[in-house]
């Protein structure tokens, strides 16, 4: 596999650094989640939890992980660290800046005693600016990142996006920054340091929205652009059964395809109506779509060269013909044994094969065999285990994360 042979100490909790390490892991990196002995990493106790006990979002961001439990509040914990990092090519943490360099792990410390270390912080706002240490989440990332204030309807309030893509966005850029420096690493034998910021993923999202802004000064706001509603041609419809279809027609082609499919020939030119024509055109195709049900609709546009969709539901997607065409969903190895169903790396490399799946891990379940890889003698192990500073494996404590 392409990252066979490289070693990962992954100190993050929750989603943003769980997807930068799940990415390596997926390429065969040997991924350790270095995690707090009492409680582990939250997304353990995240509801809801499956048949056999066992959190959902622990299953998805913690596949082809093993687990340390460590410590890094004690002395002893943070030299097991710095040990542990002399053998380590990646580290990432998604701390609130400072905290590392606090505990006398920072980056600053730790590439002294490994110059190779590519060492990655997640954090919310960044490593510097008047909000380093603010505390947040994905939807503040997004409302102060602008995306939220394009989302929704003309005349309504902001919606919140359906998925935490600023969380995920950061993981994988981080994925993407950390393949980069190992690269570099590689030609110059030097590590370095990556900054990523969910906020920074956020206004990233913004794309070409943000270039109308930068070059043209266009304003933003919800519907008002041919991405996010403003378009007759490129927005959501109701159907007769309370369904929705997305209707994609940027192209002309694809919009008068439409408009004779459904017998609305005289809009054939509208499909970037502005003003009170839009509101006529938009307000009509409502009407019509609303005549059939969404099965209808899309019965009718079978073969048919334009660009509609259904909306589907989350439970009605892996039922999807083209999705399970796809295989999007794979059996995977499950903790309690047996296996379980998971997605699978989006990216399909005709060189690739997937590796050796393993199950996410129990809190410490992989101590005594990384410690004992790193070079501890097992009398040290063990007096690590007498002391609480590291365990074999146990169960997590603390309160559930409600769904």
């Amino acid at each position: 596999m392409p990252l066979s042979g490289t070693r990962v100490l992954d100190l993050t909790r929750l989603l943003p650094g769980g997807e930068c390490t799940l990415m390596l892991a997926h390429l065969g990196a040997d991924v350790i989640k270095v995690e707090d002995p009492i409680r582990g990493d939250y997304g353990r106790m995240a509801a809801p939890m499956d048949g056999r006990g066992a959190s959902a979002f622990h299953l998805y961001c913690n596949i082809n992980k093993r687990s340390l439990a460590l410590d890094l509040k004690r002395p002893e914990g943070v030299e097991v660290l710095v040990r542990l990092v002399k053998r380590a090519d990646i580290l990432v943490e998604s701390f609130r800046p400072g905290v590392l360099d606090r505990l006398g792990v920072g980056y600053a410390r730790l590439s002294r005693e490994n110059p190779r270390l590519v060492y990655c912080a997640i954090s919310g706002y960044g490593q510097d600016g008047a909000l380093a240490r603010t505390p947040g989440h994905d939807l503040n990332f997004e409302a102060v990142g602008g995306t939220v204030g394009l989302t929704g309807p003309a005349e309504g309030p902001p919606f919140i996006p359906g998925v935490p893509f600023a969380d995920i966005g950061a993981g994988m850029w981080a994925a993407f920054a950390i393949l980069a420096a190992l690269r570099q690493a590689d030609r110059t034998g030097a590590g370095q340091f990556i900054d990523i910021a969910m906020l920074d993923t956020a206004v990233g999202f913004l794309a070409h929205h943000a270039q109308y802004f930068l070059s043209c000064g266009t304003r933003g706001g919800r519907e008002t652009t041919r991405h996010n509603g403003r378009r007759p041609g490129y927005r959501l419809y109701p159907t007769a059964d309370g369904r929705w279809l997305a209707v994609g027609c940027s192209e002309p082609k694809f919009w008068k395809n439409l408009c004779r499919l459904i017998g609305r020939e005289e809009f054939e030119a509208d499909s970037s109506a502005r003003a009170e024509r839009r509101r006529e055109v938009i307000a009509a195709l409502e009407e019509t779509f609303r005549e059939r049900t969404q099965a209808e609709w899309l019965a009718l546009f079978e073969d048919e060269e334009v660009c509609v969709s259904p909306v589907l539901e989350v439970e009605e997607v892996f039922t999807h013909p083209q999705v399970r065409a796809r295989r999007l969903a794979v059996d995977h190895p499950h903790p309690a044994g047996g296996t379980h169903p998971a997605l699978r790396l989006p990216p399909r490399l005709s060189n690739l094969a997937p590796r050796r799946p393993l199950p996410a891990p129990g809190l410490g379940q992989h101590s005594w065999e990384v410690l004992e890889e790193a070079g501890f003698p097992p009398g040290e192990i063990g007096r690590l285990f007498a002391s609480g500073v590291s365990h074999a494996g146990r169960e997590p404590e603390g309160e559930t994360l409600s769904e």
